[in-house]
This record gives C-alpha cells, structure tokens and sequence, in this order.
C-alpha cells in the first residue's frame, strides 16, 4: 500500500447506556457480567495500570491479550 493511499480520516463511535455508571463499571470489568455481555467471555484483569488483561472464550481459549493503560472507574 502506497502512503498516498492511507487516509488521516476517522470515526468515532458513541453508545449511550442508560444505567448507573458502577454498573457499567462492573459490565465491563467483571466476568460475572462480561460473559452475558460478549458472547460468553469471562475478563480477567485486577485493573491496576501494567496489569495483564485477558479475555478468554467458554471453552478456555485466550481470545483476546493486553496490558491496562489505565483504569479510571
């Protein structure tokens, strides 16, 4: 791909939840509500900054690995 062919073009996609923000928090953050919420995956990450982050499929397979950069309840 040529550079000419990149663009500095971007999207920004926004979700309005109407709910408590700690319950959003705890959506996003805890396996018990993570697996409801993306297809049956648990997170496992103690969200301090530096912290493994890991989202792992039903069947125990790592589906998605990362580092938290920052974790702001």
């Amino acid at each position: 791909m040529a550079e000419s062919d990149l663009t500095t073009e971007s999207t920004v996609y926004v979700t309005y939840i109407s709910s408590q923000p700690q319950r959003v928090w705890a959506a996003l953050t805890s396996s018990e509500f993570t697996t409801a919420y993306f297809f049956g995956r648990s997170v496992e990450a103690d969200w301090r900054v530096g912290s493994p982050w890991i989202l792992r499929k039903p069947d125990g397979a790592v589906d998605v690995t990362g580092v938290v950069r920052e974790s702001d309840p």
